[in-house]
């Protein structure tokens, strides 16, 4: 399973903002993997099998959750089957707060970051930064 925290934040933060890993002032040490399963039951995510019963096995399922006491603002993309992304809107977690993402058809990658609220000098990736620098990966 890929874990962007470690490997993407730092790598898209300098790619996105022209900032070396060492200025980075990203959040993402206060988000963590709380859970994760597949084939869960997700209502948005409409596949059946050919007997017309409801297929979530392809469903892949996070939980993340802010460890510190900041208010953080933090977006989420959960790769799809194909290479396409799904991301989600940034949401603001209060500490100990949670979130959960998903993808239908996952492949089990996932990547977020995450800024202090109103730090306006660290910059969340647009939608389309987060397609178009990782298209296919």
């Amino acid at each position: 399973m890929f874990v962007a925290r470690m490997l993407v934040i730092p790598f898209c933060a300098g790619l996105f903002f022209g900032t070396s890993t060492a200025q980075v002032r990203d959040r993402s040490d206060c988000v963590v993997k709380t859970n994760s399963a597949w084939g869960q039951a997700c209502e948005p995510c409409q596949f059946y099998t050919a007997d017309m019963k409801r297929d979530h096995s392809g469903t892949f399922s996070i939980e993340l959750q802010n460890t510190c006491n900041d208010l953080l603002e933090v977006k989420v993309a959960m790769q799809e089957q194909g290479g396409t992304w799904r991301i989600f809107p940034t949401r603001v977690l209060a500490g100990n707060e949670s979130l959960n993402a998903f993808a239908c058809k996952g492949t089990g990658k996932y990547m977020y970051w995450a800024r202090r609220v109103n730090d306006t000098e660290l910059v969340i990736p647009t939608d389309q930064q987060i397609i178009s620098e990782n298209r296919g990966r």
